[in-house]
């Protein structure tokens, strides 16, 4: 099915599914030193005892990795990124989607045409680089044309869970950003916070967008929208935005540039 994604490679960089178990784990290694031993989440004993983030969604997912082509043989080496994609098919299978324990997405099950929720993205520190990032975007339109993804889900995080530290960057999103109609999101339960944080007159533009992560930054430009609430993971130290993009609206610049780059080696 991977008739897209096989192709996105250059002299340094490729981007492709996990082969093995091997390469499964070294990903999940990869997502603990991030999360857990540099973001400060809070891990259970089992995945504190392998150093390695794991959980009850992985068998459901494709596991998409960044490696560096000049790193060597060990996949604790080469596999400098990663991201974890379900698809409609895998969130029947597993009984639910990831986003939903913070967030009202089972109406996406309804939802025309193939489902995609991103999750557990992470950069090895050394390797967080304009060059990195690209590609794995890359990677992720090749995804997108391979299995035909209408719509594509997931939480987008902040660092730490003082929604004030955010706060010209949440009122911004609020004022801005926020999805409505069949596609209105909603945190849950009690973690459930407002991104309403300053009137819409104190807000600056300038300021809010250096305190958005740039992940969701990247997500904003090319056409997401979010949820119309955050969700605090006190577990994780951090606290979540439901990003939803309909592929539909996505920038036709970047429709244009993935495209190209897909599709230079055909």
């Amino acid at each position: 099915m991977a008739k897209y994604l096989d192709k996105v490679s250059n002299d340094k960089i490729e981007i492709r599914f996990v082969k093995n178990d091997e390469e499964l784990y070294a990903a999940q290694r990869l997502r603990y030193r991030v999360f857990f031993e540099e973001c400060g989440a809070k891990a259970s004993p089992e995945v504190e005892a392998q150093k390695r983030d794991f959980d009850e969604f992985d068998p459901y997912c494709d596991h998409l990795i960044a490696i560096d082509k000049h790193a060597g043989n060990n996949p604790d080496d080469y596999i400098i990124g990663t991201y974890r994609l379900m698809r409609k098919d895998g969130a029947k299978r597993c009984g639910k989607w990831y986003s939903q324990t913070e967030f009202d997405v089972e109406k996406f099950n309804d939802y025309e045409g193939e489902v995609l929720e991103l999750g557990r993205s992470c950069v090895a520190p050394h390797h967080r680089t304009k060059l990195v990032m690209q590609m794995l975007w890359n990677g992720l339109a090749a995804y997108m044309f391979d299995y035909d993804i209408k719509l594509m889900f997931g939480c987008g995080s902040f660092h730490g869970t003082d929604l004030n530290h955010y706060k010209q960057a949440l009122s911004y999103l609020h004022y801005n950003c926020i999805s409505t109609g069949k596609l209105d999101i909603t945190a849950k339960g009690e973690n459930k916070r407002s991104m309403q944080l300053l009137p819409k007159e104190e807000v600056d533009e300038r300021k809010a967008f250096l305190e958005i992560p740039t992940m969701i930054k990247g997500y904003l430009r090319a056409g997401a929208k979010i949820g119309n609430s955050v969700w605090i993971d006190w577990d994780f130290n951090c606290f979540d935005v439901c990003i939803i993009f309909e592929m539909k609206n996505l920038q036709e610049k970047y429709l244009k540039h993935y495209e190209n780059e897909i599709k230079k080696g055909e």
